[in-house]
């Protein structure tokens, strides 16, 4: 049991996982006794009331204390709108803690997404928005009070002109990661992240992590030479021993434009 890990999951997440951690040996067990979409679920009904990094981090620790291993993984999601306001973006969280030696280390994915919401009155508008989703992704039907999850677009179609006669429902993608393609594909991209960062260890105590996350800014400015707010330096930081390295980012200089001297 040496390289068994657990992953909490009920919506197939650990074939997703997988593959990226296959290097280390180990092998990865499903624990569906805690209903994770108590913490949270896209589907409608419970809210997160934790921050997608608390979530990720709690469902690892589950995964480690209702099987008894060393080693847990949490996965969690989020969807937010992009940058400068335009579109929908994926955070793809994946936390992995070890129990007994102490440390815990996250993946990421964030990128732009397809997920999208329609609120629709008529069969026109219906049909417009089921152009527009991808194969194999699956919808969640509402309106006020009634709700349908895991909906072929067929199924959606169908159902959506039966309820029209009782006023505009709410058309969504379901974003459980068993019924969201490219939101199964945005966690594997994460737990190649994740591989990534446990082969990363500390010089000074080889714990796992030891990533460049920490942005310093003061990177000059390409006119003046003026600090400013662009990150100058990367520094990671071991949870462990606090031991701290720093490397610089390609770039010496940042354009004047993001100089408050040169362009006030």
């Amino acid at each position: 049991m040496k390289n068994t890990v657990a992953v909490l999951t009920r919506h197939d997440k650990a074939r997703l996982i997988a593959p990226a951690l296959n290097q280390f040996g180990w092998q990865l067990t499903e624990i569906d006794s805690f209903d994770t979409d108590t913490l949270g679920s896209f589907a409608g009904g419970q809210s997160r009331f934790m921050t997608a990094q608390e979530c990720a981090f709690r469902k690892a620790a589950l995964a480690a204390e209702l099987s008894g291993l060393d080693i847990g993984i949490g996965s969690e999601g989020s969807f937010t709108v992009g940058p400068f306001g335009i579109g929908t973006y994926n955070l793809e969280l994946i936390c992995c803690i070890n129990v007994s030696a102490g440390w815990a280390v996250t993946g990421r994915f964030y990128g732009p997404s397809l997920a999208q919401q329609w609120l629709l009155k008529d069969a026109e508008s219906l049909q417009q928005a089921l152009t527009d989703i991808e194969p194999d992704q699956y919808l969640v039907l509402q309106q006020g009070n009634y709700l349908k999850k895991a909906l072929t677009a067929a199924q959606a179609h169908n159902l959506a002109l039966l309820r029209f006669s009782y006023g505009e429902v709410t058309l969504s993608y379901d974003l459980r990661a068993h019924l969201s393609p490219e939101r199964r594909f945005h966690i594997q991209q994460a737990a190649d992240d994740l591989a990534r960062r446990l082969q990363r260890l500390c010089p000074q105590c080889a714990t796992p992590g030891f990533w460049p996350d920490k942005a310093l800014p003061g990177l000059p400015c390409e006119a003046c030479g003026v600090a400013t707010s662009l990150t100058r330096q990367r520094q990671a930081v071991c949870q462990r021993c606090g031991y701290t390295e720093t490397e610089p980012v390609a770039a010496s200089h940042a354009s004047q434009q993001y100089c408050q001297e040169c362009n006030p």
